[in-house]
């Protein structure tokens, strides 16, 4: 599976929790191909998923905010079922988007202010984060699931998939491009070992967001580590072989 780090303004698409009947076929892939305007979808599910781990941790790239667009729901516990995002730095300080009662093509504006207050549809919600990165979650009556898998145990319970330039159309929203600033998250809502795994219980549209990769200081200061420890093992071996070599 594939997944690019692109700008995603959070535009989870309102939690549209549709009947599986409202599909012929209820595959990812298929509600890939029935947002889209004018022929199936070019992302392929789930091939053109971001891997695993790359799709853990986020960032607001628009000043603004990121919108969140629902775009269906195919679970039985949809009713129940949630969806918001949480602090990287305390996976259980969670803001929550959508509850059960969210309908097609919701949508809801997540802003963080620089002093980390987590503001939805521009009211507070009394949340402070330790900044700008957070990742999202799904709440069901099985637990609560993470875009970082590590955080409930490993297992991927959500793919991303990002824009590719589709025209799409999102319930009564008007039709626009799909463009690689935006992506659809799909949710498993059953803990992975005992899923169906084919990622259609909730599916959402992210936008004005972005994955976070592994900070380039990480790789400087592990490659910093590598090189002493290089330089060290010169060292060592230069020290040995002196010692072979005869005094004059």
């Amino acid at each position: 599976m594939r997944k690019r780090n692109y700008p995603l303004m959070l535009l989870a698409v309102g939690s549209l929790a549709l009947s599986a009947n409202a599909f012929a076929d209820d595959s990812l892939q298929q509600i890939l191909n029935n947002i889209t305007v004018g022929g199936d979808s070019s992302v392929v599910a789930p091939d053109d998923a971001l891997p695993d781990g790359a799709d853990s941790v986020w960032s607001i790239t628009a000043s603004g905010g990121s919108v969140s667009t629902f775009i269906i729901e195919l679970a039985g516990n949809a009713n129940s079922n949630t969806f918001g995002v949480y602090d990287v730095a305390d996976p259980n300080k969670r803001v929550e988007l959508f509850d059960g009662s969210a309908t097609a093509s919701a949508q809801a504006l997540l802003s963080i202010k620089v002093d980390g207050s987590v503001h939805v549809n521009l009211s507070n919600t009394g949340t402070k984060f330790a900044g700008n990165q957070f990742g999202y979650y799904l709440g069901t009556t099985s637990g609560i699931f993470y875009s970082d898998s590590s955080v409930h145990g490993g297992g991927d319970q959500m793919l991303a998939f990002q824009g590719t330039g589709d025209k799409v159309q999102i319930g009564n929203l008007a039709a626009g491009e799909w463009t690689a600033n935006e992506y659809v998250l799909a949710w498993e809502d059953l803990p992975f070992a005992s899923s169906d795994k084919d990622y259609n219980d909730m599916v959402l549209m992210v936008e004005s967001v972005q994955p976070v990769p592994l900070p380039a200081a990480a790789w400087l200061f592990g490659s910093a580590l590598f090189g002493m420890a290089g330089v060290g093992w010169r060292r060592r071996a230069h020290g040995v072989g002196s010692a072979l070599l005869p005094r004059g």
